[in-house]
């Protein structure tokens, strides 16, 4: 069983994901990531961290033939390169463990895979905002700014990747308002149904 986190940034789904890490004792993938693409791909790890989420790539579906006689990456940028490498980890991991992948498109290069449970943690502003203050140290006067920021790379890279719509509740099993929703509640709820379909 796999769990894929997207995430309004504020709304806390790292933190969610750690939490779920613990409880039902699986590991988090989330800035691993950069790690492990970096040792795929040759990248520069800071490289990858300034460009993870802000650049428009080639077409997924390209990107994820399993078919292709040429290896892709000969003939890809080197922001091209980074994506196909995070997905192809993806679908290892997926096939290897029982883990928890935070972010990185995972609900859609695993869109295929049998035993996925797909979450969307969203929040409003001030909860944002009074989280991106307390917990990620972030000034409150920029708060907000650096909030509608990252969400707008956040939709542009999903969307331009996967073509479809980020956030939508129906490519999700669980829309979690972490802003009504505190976090050890959506924590038990998560593993709930994580139990449940594991028994399924």
């Amino acid at each position: 069983m796999v769990i894929t986190i997207a995430r309004e940034y504020g709304s806390g789904g790292h933190l969610l994901g750690e939490m779920l890490s613990k409880e039902l004792g699986i590991k988090l993938y989330d800035k691993e990531f950069i790690r492990m693409a970096a040792q795929r791909s040759g990248m520069d790890e800071q490289y990858i961290v300034k460009n993870e989420q802000s650049i428009p790539s080639f077409w997924l579906k390209c990107i994820l033939s399993k078919n292709s006689e040429q290896p892709l990456e000969s003939s890809l940028s080197s922001d091209d390169v980074l994506f196909v490498s995070e997905s192809k980890i993806i679908q290892e991991l997926a096939a290897k463990e029982s883990c928890i992948i935070v972010g990185r498109c995972a609900d859609f290069v695993l869109k295929d895979y049998p035993k996925v449970l797909k979450l969307f943690c969203y929040s409003d502003l001030s909860h944002s905002v009074t989280r991106c203050v307390s917990e990620y140290g972030i000034a409150k006067e920029s708060a907000e700014t650096e909030i509608k920021r990252v969400n707008r790379n956040r939709i542009h890279h999903y969307e331009y990747y996967t073509g479809e719509k980020w956030g939508e509740p129906h490519r999700y099993d669980l829309m979690l308002n972490t802003g009504a929703l505190d976090l050890k509640t959506a924590c038990q709820l998560v593993r709930g149904v994580y139990q449940g379909l594991e028994k399924a």
